[in-house]
C-alpha cells in the first residue's frame, strides 16, 4: 500500500474512533457524573483516545505537514499518558478532552477526508 493510501486509511480509522467516543457518550448518558461513576464508560473513552494517538503516531511526516492544523504531538502525548499512566489519569481532564477536542478532531477529519478524492471517485466529465 502506498504511503498516501496508508495515511488515508489511518485517518479514516481516527475519524471512526472519534465517532466511537461520541457513541459511547450517548450510550452512557453523556454526563460527567456518569463518566466518573462508571469505570466501563471511562475505560471505553480512554481506550479510544489511546487508539487515536496510536494511529496519529503512524501517519507520515508529509501528511502531518500538509494538515498541520491538527496537534499530532499532543494527540500522541495523550496516547502515551493513557498507555503508561492509566492509573493516574485525571478523569476530569479525559472528560474535557473527549467533550471539547474530540468533536473538533472528528469534524476536521471529516473535512480532510471530504477533500481527498480517490482516483476512482474523480469525475472525468470535465476533460
Amino acid at each position: 500500500m502506498d504511503r498516501n493510501k496508508r495515511d488515508i486509511s489511518l485517518f479514516k480509522k481516527i475519524e471512526k474512533f472519534c465517532e466511537e467516543i461520541d457513541e459511547t457518550h450517548k450510550n452512557f448518558g453523556n454526563t460527567l457524573n456518569n463518566f466518573n461513576e462508571n469505570k466501563d464508560y471511562f475505560k471505553s473513552v480512554t481506550m479510544s483516545l489511546l487508539q487515536i494517538g496510536e494511529l496519529a503516531n503512524h501517519l507520515s511526516k508529509e501528511f502531518k505537514e500538509k494538515y498541520n492544523d491538527i496537534p499530532y504531538s499532543l494527540i500522541v502525548g495523550l496516547r502515551n499518558i493513557v498507555a503508561h499512566g492509566y492509573g493516574s489519569l485525571d478523569q476530569k481532564n479525559v472528560w474535557d478532552i473527549s467533550q471539547e477536542y474530540v468533536p473538533l478532531l472528528q469534524a476536521r477529519c471529516h473535512e480532510i477526508l471530504s477533500e481527498i478524492k480517490p482516483v476512482n471517485q474523480i469525475s472525468f466529465q470535465s476533460c
